[in-house]
């Protein structure tokens, strides 16, 4: 089990981008605790492709977290998924292992306290180079963070 805390810029200022932060956190927390898990995935990645199956967020919020991500990583941030990417060449030269990782949030659950939620996210480099996380996050102190994840699936 792994717990991660990130904090939302400017807590105590509570505007619009405040607010924001604070929707779009829980996905950015899961988001990076999903990409420091197996590292060996991440290996030279020179992208990072992100697909929302799940969750409905404006492109403002989207924009936020490719962002974030694309500041930790310095790497460009697509939407392409796993075919797209293989079309537009995102992949080793006569292969299927990717040349970054694609990052999936495949579902989104609610849960009966407003102060948690549980995601399924996946990781996918190649065949041989996935895993798949549910992971529950909690609010509590101001922060969102991961209080517990299973594995799904791992390759």
């Amino acid at each position: 089990m792994a717990l991660v805390f990130l904090t939302s810029a400017c807590a105590n200022d509570t505007n619009t981008a405040d607010t924001q932060d604070m929707h779009i956190e829980p996905y950015r927390v899961a988001l990076e605790e999903l990409i420091s898990i197996d590292t060996a995935l991440n290996a030279n990645m020179e992208y990072i492709s992100l697909v929302n199956e799940a969750i409905a967020l404006e492109d403002s919020e989207r924009e936020v977290i490719e962002s974030y991500l694309k500041q930790q990583y310095n790497v460009p941030i697509y939407n392409y998924t796993h075919e797209q990417l293989l079309e537009q060449k995102y992949a080793e030269q006569g292969g299927t292992k990717l040349k970054g990782i694609l990052l999936t949030i495949e579902k989104y659950k609610q849960s009966n306290d407003p102060n948690e939620i549980t995601l399924e996210v996946s990781k996918y480099r190649a065949n041989e180079g996935a895993i798949a996380l549910e992971m529950i996050l909690t609010y509590q102190e101001g922060q969102w963070g991961i209080s517990d994840y299973v594995s799904e699936r791992e390759s």
